[in-house]
């Protein structure tokens, strides 16, 4: 009995631990947070194009511009296929409107638009030796490194591996699309988003009377020949239209007092509002062409309250308004519609029982019919 008490003396010593962990709470592990890295901006291999290690990028902003347009981050690798070489830069911005403005930046006076097979991306251009394109929220570069000649379509793929932006990050700018197109010279297009951006583009408005600290966005394009005449339209996109109409009287101000550039009151320079939007016609425009050019600039609203584009305006509530005006229509409509039918069932079968003598109302016509089934008053039932 001895031996079986301290042996139960023991158990109980041994299990006593083993209950006191198990009766106490378990301890939560610390939650890990695993962070999938991005793709890299360039693949490592696309089409018959493989990488064979990286290079320079080619594409050079000034500290400044890259701040205003918000580059994420960018990549240069060189590629090889079938015996031929290339150097392909990419950078990729904040939004769609980071790049656009990026490639108008980049793009120099000796390039043209790409044509037929030789097309890339949204837009593209191309000279000896070089050619660059937009995609989304990136720009790429691509500079043959080879001695054979290279076909633009066998990059086709690398255009669907680059970034796809989403919502607003992925809308492209509005000011393009109110551009007059009769005599657009389209290589000279420079889309800016801040004052840097403007003037390493040659942007010469004077910073006071455009007012960068309203965040404006401006496309400069030059025009020649035919109806639109000969000069540069500038148009300036602004948050709201009270602030393009405080603008637009700067602007004009400017222009009767001859405070702009040379280059601005070369002929008869024109500004006009169209919403946000400030047109001015400038830099050898006639006045009759000025007015034309200014006037042709129109601004049109399309809101939708499920998409996030933002000031890209692509947003849809003229479109739900017009659907309002049809139902109210509609409506409208088939109210008369009921009344002129009232009026002519009604009135006319009125109209006819007149006409044949008989009372306008078919109350006046209810006869009781009686079977006389009592008999005579005075007469009694045997």
């Amino acid at each position: 009995m001895v031996r079986f008490s301290a042996k139960l003396a023991l158990l109980a010593a041994l299990a006593a631990p083993l209950v006191a962990h198990a009766q106490a709470p378990a301890s939560t592990p610390a939650a890990t947070t695993v962070v999938t890295p991005p793709a890299p901006l360039l693949p490592d291999k696309f089409g018959e194009w493989q990488a064979s290690g990286p290079a320079d990028n080619s594409i050079h902003l000034a500290e400044g511009v890259a701040t205003e347009l918000i580059v994420k981050r960018s990549d240069a690798k060189k590629y090889e296929a079938e015996g031929n070489a290339s150097v392909i830069s990419a950078t990729e911005f904040a939004d769609a409107t980071g790049a656009y403005s990026a490639y108008t930046l980049m793009r120099t006076p000796q390039m043209r638009p790409c044509a037929g097979g030789n097309s890339l991306g949204v837009d593209c251009s191309i000279s000896s030796g070089t050619m660059i394109f937009w995609q989304g929220d990136t720009l790429v570069q691509i500079a043959p490194a080879g001695t054979k000649p290279i076909s633009a379509s066998s990059f086709n793929e690398l255009v669907g591996m680059l970034p796809k932006p989403t919502g607003a990050k992925g809308a492209h700018p509005l000011l393009p699309t109110r551009l007059p197109q009769e005599g657009l010279e389209k290589d000279s297009l420079h889309y800016a988003v801040g004052s840097l951006t403007y003037a390493a583009e040659g942007g010469s408005l004077p910073a006071g009377v455009i007012d960068f600290s309203k965040s404006p966005e401006i496309i400069t394009a030059r025009y020649h020949g035919g109806k639109s005449g000969t000069g540069l339209l500038t148009m300036i996109f602004y948050p709201t239209p009270t602030i393009a109409g405080d603008r637009l009287r700067a602007i004009e101000k400017a222009i009767d007092d001859k405070s702009l550039p040379a280059s601005f009151l070369t002929g008869d320079p024109k500004a006009a509002r169209s919403g946000p939007i400030v047109a001015i016609a400038a830099g050898g425009f006639a006045a009759r062409q000025a007015s034309r050019m200014v006037d042709s600039v129109k601004y049109e609203a399309n809101i939708s309250w499920n998409k996030p584009e933002g000031y890209m305006e692509q947003f849809k509530v003229s479109q739900a308004a017009s659907v309002m005006v049809q139902i109210m229509i509609f409506v409208i409509v088939m109210v008369g519609a009921a009344l002129a039918l009232g009026i002519v069932f009604g009135g006319g079968r009125a109209a006819i029982r007149k006409a044949r003598g008989k009372p306008i109302s078919t109350m006046d016509d209810i006869e009781v019919i009686s079977l006389g089934l009592r008999g005579p008053a005075d007469r009694k039932l045997q």
